[in-house]
């Protein structure tokens, strides 16, 4: 029987003993005789006998607590601690699942995924109840049954059985996916569009030619549609009652004046709102999703002037689910991303810029009442799982950094007294796994600033500014940080 106990420590970051005063004899022969106890101690330490495919291991265990990073090993994943994120990666193949100590969220392959109860740190492990561990290794697509008194590891079965059908409706032809409670991580290449699930699903019967989608096929976890010229996903949500997930096809609409090759840094820009979610409205009926695409649209352009790649979220008025927001940046590997919005307040004076970045708690009740109505479109339970985790603790203090970079470069635009750089707990940039902020441009509820921020003029002096906040940012000396 062979024991991981130790591949699984060699991952774990190296403690550092606290003093230099040299130990007069007595109290060495003390230290040594503790330490040696110690090592008799780790040594007896219980083990979980697991059968995987290669043959039975040992992994440690504690009461009903066992052993993340070594039980995750067995799956032939790398696992590698980052002290500056202080979270853990753990990779295999396609996949890649990020998870922190003492969280109850992990992210997947870009997308946030609950964990069924926290992972923590005891006694030089990382330790997690048999449910949470079966959870991370799925994510990697493997199973896991059984309990501490022994566990069975191995390639997870053929999984959901899916049946693709395309619906005709006003907004566009619709690809319907049923079968499936997973919601895949979305990506699009020339004619085709890849969707890769978290866990195994197999083809209920072949893809056929449905009018804009040519066919389809399924490799391993990722299934590829092809889709005929000239179209492309617009938009993707999950339906329940009963469980589906949707692509929305249309027409290829290219960004105007922005390149869709990356040649340097890649920023990915949030137009808030959109759809039937309208977002704040001004004084003579100006729409927060109708001003937070116009500004985005020309920082865009701006940025790719500038020699720096930009998307957005959305190039249209269409509806798009916050976490998706984050998840395409994720997908993009974008080095910053920037969600814009309009304030609005019960004091038709109120004017100025706002940039928050991420936070489990506000910094105060403006802050608090900023996020509940910036979150009103998402589920309940997403805006209660920020709440008790934060999945961008890697990127606090750049976010930071960023945030007071874009709030400065704004109160020098509008001549005003700083608002301030505010932390509040945002859904749209829960996940995110680069410097994320969000930026509240104004307030339409000032019926001056409303006309100001809504001309084409003052649109671009914003713009501008935004474009010459991110470029110092992006060019900054690498040992610049910031603390929140």
């Amino acid at each position: 029987m062979t024991s991981l106990r130790r591949r699984g420590a060699s991952v774990y970051p190296a403690t550092r003993s606290a003093g230099t005063a040299r130990p007069r004899p007595a109290m060495t022969h003390r230290l040594v005789v503790c330490s040696l106890v110690a090592l008799l101690l780790a040594a007896s330490a219980p083990a979980v006998e697991v059968a995987t495919p290669q043959g039975r291991a040992e992994v440690a265990h504690r009461g009903d607590l066992i052993d993340v990073v070594a039980l995750v090993s067995l799956t032939g994943a790398e696992v590698r601690f980052s002290r500056a994120a202080g979270s853990y990666t753990a990779s295999l193949g396609e996949h890649e699942v990020q998870f922190t100590p003492g969280g109850t969220l992990a992210v997947a392959d870009g997308r946030l995924e609950q964990l069924p109860g926290p992972v923590r740190a005891a006694d030089s492990r990382l330790l997690a109840a048999v449910e949470t561990c079966a959870v991370l290794v799925s994510l990697l697509g493997w199973s896991l049954e059984g309990d501490t008194s022994g566990l069975t590891l191995g390639p997870a079965g053929a999984g959901e059985r899916l049946v693709v059908s395309t619906v005709r409706a006003a907004e566009g032809t619709l690809v319907v996916l049923r079968g499936t409670t997973q919601k895949p991580q979305v990506s699009s290449r020339a004619a085709e569009v890849v969707l890769r699930f978290p866990r195994p699903v197999q083809l209920a019967e072949p893809i056929t030619a449905q009018g804009e989608l040519l066919g389809g096929s399924l490799e391993g976890n990722a299934l590829t549609l092809t889709l005929a010229p000239g179209i492309e996903v617009a938009a993707t949500y999950p339906l329940s009652d009963p469980p589906r997930f949707v692509l929305r096809l249309a027409g290829a609409q290219p960004l105007a004046g922005v390149e869709t090759g990356r040649s340097g840094p890649l920023v990915v820009l949030d137009p808030g709102h959109g759809g039937d979610d309208r977002g704040a409205i001004g004084p003579h009926g100006e729409l927060e999703k109708d001003l937070t695409l116009q500004i985005a649209r020309l920082t865009a352009a701006r940025l790719q002037a500038a020699g720096v790649t930009a998307r957005l979220t959305r190039d249209g008025d269409e509806a798009v689910a916050l976490t998706d927001r984050t998840a395409l940046a994720n997908r993009l590997r974008a080095d910053v991303f920037v969600s814009i919005h309009a304030n609005a307040s019960l004091a038709r004076g109120a004017h100025g810029a706002e940039t928050y970045f991420m936070s489990a708690e506000a910094t105060d009740s403006h802050a608090a009442q900023a996020a509940a109505t910036e979150n009103a479109s998402a589920p309940q339970d997403t805006v209660q799982l920020i709440l008790w985790d934060l999945a961008q603790t890697a990127n606090l203090n750049e976010s930071a950094l960023l945030a007071r970079v874009v709030q400065e470069r704004l109160n020098a635009l509008q001549e005003i007294r700083d608002r301030g750089v505010k932390q509040a707990p945002f859904v749209v940039l829960t996940g995110a796994t680069m410097p994320a902020v969000l930026v509240e441009v104004g307030f339409l509820s000032n019926p001056d600033e409303a006309a100001r921020l809504t001309a084409r003029p003052g649109g671009e002096a914003l713009a501008a500014a935004m474009v010459e906040a991110l470029t110092a940012y992006l060019a900054r000396p690498a040992e610049l940080t910031a603390t929140p």
